[in-house]
């Protein structure tokens, strides 16, 4: 079976970012009165600061990330664009092995000449029976 390319999209950008713990690229990406729906504190996390606190607060209890996306679908109108996708995802946080799918959603928003992720919800997935 061959082997799918990574689909380029601002999702996989995000994505290759948070997997490389870039905390300066992930800083650049989010807007500013942002909203994640986070799945380790298993709530929201609401504006730029709350969610790189977060996600840095949590870089060093994690290992071996690894993300891809597919079924990607990009619908733009005017200043906002939503990219609907399933996100792969691998990591270790505290010593245990995570490997999620999950139907994903963001929704940017274009300030200026740049797009801005202004929401991020993901539904993690319980293994199929």
């Amino acid at each position: 079976m061959a082997a799918t390319p990574p689909v380029a999209t601002r999702a996989s950008q995000v994505f290759r970012l948070l997997d490389a713990k870039d905390e300066a690229g992930l800083r650049a990406v989010w807007a500013e009165h942002a909203q994640h729906a986070d799945e380790i504190t298993r709530g929201w996390l609401r504006g730029r600061a709350a969610i790189l606190a977060t996600l840095v607060e949590t870089f060093p209890r994690i290992t071996e990330t690894h993300s891809r996306i597919d079924e990607v679908d990009v619908r733009r109108w005017g200043d906002v664009e939503v990219e609907t996708f399933v996100l792969h995802q691998s990591y270790i946080y505290d010593g245990t092995q995570y490997d999620i799918e999950a139907p994903t959603t963001m929704i940017w928003r274009r300030e200026g000449q740049t797009w801005k992720l202004a929401l991020e919800h993901s539904i993690p997935l319980s293994p199929a029976p």
